[in-house]
């Protein structure tokens, strides 16, 4: 019996890959709290939530709690780290994470609720993506300033500048601690609107391939992302004051998808049937509807069943108008 509760633990995690969803910094009208598992596609109503929008979709996740309405969020940043289930750091506040969504269609979502509330607001919205160097940040206003990715003298430990896998990494280093220090120039301004950055780091995935998980070289390349996203958070703290919530994402989804392709010469098709004839996705509402179908269905049994009884039970001569109104000789009182 433990082996196959084993296989079935192992598919699901197989299937979902790990990650964890950490709080560095939120407002002090929203309260994290619990260890509870949050499904990634809860993302968009915690985020609109936080930002005190109302939420189009339901969640069961017990994790979030809203103290003080009036003290919401004025920015969300959220830090994607790819290729790792966890930075291995105390900080902030964690959460295990159920990868199931595409974090690129959660800034779209994300950003077209902003938009639709405040449509000359002057939100600013924006999708960094470290890996692409100054290009990430060159149509982004109040970074302009940046004008080339200065590389500090540093001796590191285990990473080698000289490796081309780690250069690169630390490239995204040195742009994130970059926008650190022109946003705590003065640069970014806050005009009291929703904003939104959404960042991602992809280099931290190559070392840890290169090296191991478990690795120093790994370990190094995580505490340095550490120090730079509280760097980032110090500097925008001089902005919203306390109005943060800064987010960090980490996910190896990106292993367990490449693991599961399906092969280039079976077509989409072949692969979407399903020999059960299963639905593909559930609506939010099946659970109430399903319940509601179900046991109005039992009641109505019981209740025909209850019926037919009494009326085959039922004497014709004593108990029934019906039948004594309707007898083709009808007996009247003399």
């Amino acid at each position: 019996m433990l082996i196959p509760i084993l296989c079935i633990i192992l598919l699901i995690n197989t299937v979902h890959g790990n990650g964890q969803f950490t709080v560095i910094n939120s407002p002090s009208g929203i309260l994290f709290k619990g260890n509870e598992r949050l499904p990634e596609q809860d993302f968009l109503e915690v985020y609109s939530a936080a930002f005190g929008f109302s939420i189009e979709r339901g969640t069961s996740w017990n994790g979030f709690y809203i103290t003080n309405p009036f003290k919401l969020a004025h920015v969300i940043v959220e830090l994607n780290v790819d290729g790792v289930p966890s930075l291995d750091s105390n900080i902030g506040h964690q959460f295990p994470l159920k990868t199931n969504a595409d974090n690129d269609d959660l800034f779209y979502l994300l950003s077209q609720r902003i938009q639709s509330r405040y449509p000359n607001g002057k939100n600013k919205v924006f999708n960094i993506n470290l890996s692409e160097g100054l290009s990430a940040v060159q149509d982004i206003d109040f970074l302009s300033g940046i004008k080339e990715i200065a590389e500090p003298e540093t001796n590191y430990l285990h990473l080698k500048p000289s490796v081309k896998e780690d250069q690169a990494y630390l490239r995204e280093i040195y742009l994130l601690n970059a926008i650190s220090k022109e946003i705590a120039s003065g640069a970014l301004t806050s005009n009291d609107k929703p904003d939104y950055f959404n960042i991602k780091c992809f280099g931290l995935h190559t070392i840890s391939d290169l090296y191991g998980e478990n690795a120093a070289a790994t370990k190094e390349g995580k505490q340095l992302l550490i120090d730079a996203a509280n760097r980032l958070n110090d500097a925008l703290k001089k902005v919203y004051k306390e109005r943060i919530l800064f987010t960090v994402v980490t996910s190896d989804a990106s292993h367990t998808r490449r693991a599961r392709e399906v092969p280039p010469a079976e077509s989409k098709a072949e692969n979407d049937k399903d020999e059960y004839n299963r639905a593909k996705t559930y609506n939010a509402n099946y659970p109430v509807m399903f319940n509601i179908i179900l046991w109005f269905g039992v009641v109505m049994v019981f209740t025909l069943i209850a019926i037919s009884m009494a009326i085959g039970d039922m004497d014709p001569g004593r108990d029934s108008i019906i039948y004594r109104m309707t007898s083709t000789r009808m007996k009247k009182d003399n």
